[in-house]
């Protein structure tokens, strides 16, 4: 058990705001800053899931009655449930890199004429981010879609024209992530100052 709960707070940036949104409680912005203490509890899950294995496989002496001495392992239910409890402490640990696949991209497409900002964030930790941070985005009002790019650490945010950059980069920093506006596109898709 301790080892599912490390592993699952090793990805707790990434479970957090899907379990909270998923419950209709918002985000877990806080959760990001978690990211840097990911290799410590992942280290923490291998220790816990080795000391398990050294206890589970190694041959104990049990004492008869009679004087004589027997080493015996554990049963066969006792290993099956570590290798249970392996695999799904596996799938906990490694979650912010198999799970984008399955909820897919954060891409969305900007209408014609809208006005674009594009803003470099910084603080995402798995590809999971790129929701969280699209949903703080498309609430700003005049925001019409957003484009968040886990790989290269943007955004792109088309906007009626309306949106206030300042009001945009708040609702980055809302969602637990730092934001800087790096230029943009106009009306007219020409690169802005």
């Amino acid at each position: 058990m301790a080892a599912l709960a490390s592993a699952a707070l090793a990805s707790v940036c990434c479970l957090g705001p899907l379990v909270l949104a998923g419950l209709g409680l918002g985000s877990l912005g806080f959760a990001a800053g978690l990211v840097k203490y990911r290799p410590f509890f992942l280290a923490l899950t291998a220790v816990i899931l080795t000391v398990a294995f050294y206890e589970t496989y190694r041959k104990r002496e049990v004492v008869c009655p009679d004087g004589s001495c027997d080493r015996r392992a554990v049963g066969r239910a006792a290993k099956v449930g570590l290798w249970v409890v392996t695999a799904l402490a596996a799938a906990l640990a490694f979650f912010p890199n198999w799970s984008s696949r399955m909820i897919g991209s954060g891409r969305a497409t900007a209408p014609a004429g809208a006005q674009v900002l594009a803003l470099k964030i910084s603080g995402m930790g798995c590809a999971d981010c790129v929701l969280e941070i699209r949903r703080a985005l498309e609430k700003v009002p005049g925001v019409l879609s957003a484009d968040v790019d886990f790989s290269a650490g943007t955004a792109r945010v088309a906007s009626d024209g309306t949106a206030d950059p300042r009001a945009v980069i708040a609702a980055v920093a809302a969602a637990g992530y730092k934001a800087a506006l790096i230029g943009g596109e106009g009306r007219d898709g020409k690169p802005r100052s």
